[in-house]
C-alpha cells in the first residue's frame, strides 16, 4: 500500500513540474492581438472556451441578409430623393444601389462556387481572458471574444461579443477581394 502513495505522489510531482503545454488558439489570439505593437509585452490568456462555431452556410446568409436589408432601404431612400427633387441625393443613392446590387449577386455566385463546402466550419467564436504588461504598462484581467477559423487564423476580436461577427464575412473565399475590387473603381 504504501508503494502505491509513492508511486501516486511520484506522479503528482511529476505532474505538477511539467512545464504547461502552448495552447496554439492562445498564442495566435496573442500574436494577432500584439501583431502591431513595437513595445516589448507578455500576454497571458487565461480561461479560453469556445462558444459557439459558424458554417460558411450561416456565414453566406449573414452577408446576404445584410445587402438585402441595404437594397430595401436605398430603394426607399432613392424614391424619397426622386419624389423630393434631389437629383444629386438620388445619383448617390443609386450608385450605391448598383454597387450592393453586384456585390449581392456576386455573394450568391460565391455561395453556388463553394457547393457543399459551405456546410464546413467557418470558423469558432472563444471568449477569453487575457492580462500582462505592455511595455511598461500593466494590462489587468479583460475579457474579449475572438473568431478564428478552424487551421487558427484570428479573423476579429471585440470586447463586446455583440460586436464580434462585423468582419466574420472575410472568412469567406473572394469575399474580400470583391470588397476591395469596389474600392478600386471607386478611387480611379
Amino acid at each position: 500500500m504504501k508503494r502505491f502513495y509513492l508511486i501516486a505522489l511520484a506522479a503528482l510531482v511529476v505532474c505538477a513540474c511539467t512545464p504547461k503545454q502552448a495552447d496554439p488558439i492562445a498564442d495566435a489570439i496573442v500574436a494577432e492581438m500584439m501583431k502591431e505593437i513595437d513595445q516589448p509585452y507578455q500576454i497571458t490568456v487565461e480561461h479560453l472556451q469556445k462558444l459557439d462555431s459558424t458554417t460558411f452556410a450561416t456565414e453566406f446568409q449573414r452577408r446576404i441578409g445584410i445587402y438585402e436589408i441595404r437594397l430595401d432601404q436605398n430603394t426607399a431612400r432613392m424614391e424619397k430623393y426622386i419624389r423630393e427633387n434631389k437629383p444629386n441625393n438620388a445619383t448617390k443613392v443609386f450608385q450605391a444601389l448598383q454597387r450592393d446590387t453586384k456585390i449581392f449577386n456576386e455573394l450568391n455566385v460565391l455561395k453556388e462556387m463553394m457547393g457543399a463546402d459551405t456546410l464546413k466550419t467557418a470558423y469558432y467564436d472563444y471568449s477569453y481572458t487575457y492580462s500582462g504588461k505592455v511595455g511598461n504598462q500593466k494590462i489587468p484581467a479583460k475579457t474579449a471574444y475572438a473568431t478564428v477559423t478552424p487551421d487558427g487564423r484570428v479573423i476579429t476580436f471585440a470586447g463586446d461579443r455583440k460586436d464580434l461577427h462585423k468582419a466574420t464575412g472575410l472568412v469567406i473565399p473572394g469575399y474580400k477581394e470583391l470588397l476591395d475590387s469596389f474600392k478600386e473603381t471607386e478611387e480611379e
